[in-house]
């Protein structure tokens, strides 16, 4: 065979080759278009999370399935709700893409909105500290593993999915407030510390939220400190990171199972009703309040010392955080201000000073109650001394020395054993009868309720409490022997230290709250 035969034949060779590969190309390409969905998962979709996008060939079908992996966010306790869960923390990423050297390439607009939301989580997560605290709260994650083949033609995007409730927590601790809250209708919208989250109804899902976050991330140090100019300074929210604390954003009140006070609900007028009703059980309370709010329908009653009478500590030992978002519109009281608890604590000094009578006649805990203050007002400036940010308004601190918490704290537990081990309901009792002679107590001379103002004198309102006692012992003690009437003043004198101690550790965030009867709810978000 000739020069030329060669080349000629090689020239054929090339081309069939050519022809053969643009074939093959041309068939795998038709087989790998039968992937449906594989390019909306990609890299400059999902980011890192396309690591776990993969085909899965199916025979029968001839074609491939697009498998993709997104997240099920959700709250959960240090210890593993889930076998396969990942807590979204400082310490731990929970996956390549959350770590903030990772995020930053991965973060743009085109990408699905959940991994900017992961990203703020994991940033809320470094900012409250490690997970190392019995108790805390934490968002988590586990992947979910999905098949295109199931995506509903109107979504375009890889979803992640959370629950009604689980959302509305993680929201508020990102420092958003819920400006409307119906899911049943469809309709989320939070706003907040530069983010926005709303929501749109899909066809045969459901809700699908859209998150995003507004400003740059290097700014934050900025705006935190209020140096970028041309922005005002926002304040971050740092949230007590516990159970207790996230149920007072859909007004529920914990109550404590030590004292026989269950759970009750304070977030509308209605439910504040409905509590007073399960906490006074004569029934005074309520039918008094109902008067009120007929007479006055826009008033909030002030419930700051019921929460604090009836709940064992939100805060976690060892930390910092003492904020906790509002159960109510009107969370005041003698318990929740410094110049309260020094009121209460000259009170009782005189009180005792002045020895047992017949009005005041007290134990041996009345002298323990009165030691704790003295030592908590000697050694701790914060026991007694009010915040204030500006003339008149005080200041809502985002954290406090844990040392003075934990010393706060441990007074509250030393009073606990001694409630416990008293015979009867006594501690429900005296609740009961505090709250309808003093929290809503009628006026003899005009027969109408005196209520707190919007600002209140705390010494007092204090004096008037102790003024009030007999009431209190006559309508309990009922001529029964001494011991009993010590043990009456003893409790209540105890309740009130103890509501003191809890509002020295808690500070309570106004904002809107979510309807009690989404705590818990299981109806699914989708965040797209």
């Amino acid at each position: 065979m000739g020069t030329a035969d060669v080349s000629i034949a090689a020239t054929a060779l090339a081309i069939a080759l050519v022809a053969f590969v643009t074939a093959l190309g041309q068939l795998l390409q038709q087989y790998f278009a039968t992937a449906d969905g594989y390019r909306r998962c990609q890299r400059s979709v999902m980011g890192e999370w396309a690591s776990r996008t993969r085909l899965r060939w199916r025979w029968r079908e001839f074609r491939f399935e697009t498998l993709y992996t997104t997240p099920e966010i959700f709250m959960t306790s240090t210890g593993p709700d889930r076998p396969d869960q990942v807590l979204i923390e400082v310490t731990l990423a929970p996956y390549p893409h959350a770590s903030p050297r990772g995020i930053r390439n991965t973060v743009i607009n085109e990408t699905v909105c959940w991994v900017t939301f992961l990203h703020q989580l994991h940033m809320l997560g470094a900012r409250n500290g490690v997970c190392d605290t019995p108790g805390i709260s934490l968002p988590a994650l586990c992947f979910q593993e999905r098949s295109w083949d199931f995506q509903l033609p109107d979504v375009v995007r890889p979803l992640a999915v959370c629950t009604v409730s689980d959302i509305a927590i993680m929201a508020r601790r990102l420092g958003m407030r819920w400006k409307d809250f119906r899911p049943y209708d469809g309709s989320l919208k939070a706003e907040g510390h530069f983010q926005v989250m709303t929501s749109t109804n899909v066809r045969s899902l459901g809700i699908l939220l859209q998150y995003s976050y507004t400003r740059n991330e290097v700014w934050r140090p900025a705006l935190r400190s209020g140096l970028l100019r041309g922005y005002t300074k926002q304040k971050e929210e740092r949230y007590i990171p516990s159970t207790g604390a996230d149920l007072f954003g859909f007004g529920f009140i914990s109550g404590n199972a030590g004292i026989h006070i269950p759970r009750f609900t304070i977030g509308t007028q209605d439910e504040i009703v409905t509590s007073l009703d399960l906490l006074d059980e004569t029934g005074l309370s309520a039918s008094r309040l109902r008067r009120m709010l007929q007479q006055n329908p826009g008033y909030h009653p002030p419930t700051g010392d019921l929460v604090a009478m009836t709940m064992e500590m939100v805060r976690l030992r060892g930390r910092s955080h003492v904020q906790v978002p509002a159960p109510s519109e009107n969370v005041r009281g003698v318990s929740t201000s410094p110049n309260g608890r020094k009121a209460f604590r000259l009170c009782l000094e005189r009180c005792v000073s002045e020895g047992p009578r017949d009005n005041y006649n007290f134990g041996p805990q009345t002298a323990v109650v009165l030691s704790a203050c003295n030592h908590l007002s000697e050694t701790w400036k914060e026991w007694e001394t009010e915040r204030f940010h500006s003339a008149e308004v005080p200041d809502i601190p985002d954290r406090l020395m844990p040392a003075y918490l934990d010393a706060v704290h441990e007074q509250f537990d030393n009073l606990k054993q001694w409630i416990i081990v008293q015979k009867g309901p006594i501690y429900r009792n005296v609740l009961g009868a505090h709250i309808r002679h003093i929290t809503l107590r009628e006026n003899e001379e005009t027969g109408s309720l005196n209520w707190q103002t919007l600002h209140p004198d705390y010494e007092a309102e204090v004096k008037e409490y102790f003024a009030l006692w007999p009431n209190i012992m006559a309508d309990l003690a009922d001529g029964k022997y001494e011991y009993y009437e010590k043990a009456l003043f003893d409790t209540w004198v105890v309740m009130l230290f103890r509501a003191c101690c809890w509002g020295a550790c808690h500070f309570f965030v106004p904002g809107e709250r979510v309807p009690s009867e989404y705590y818990g709810s299981q109806l699914p978000v989708y965040i797209g």
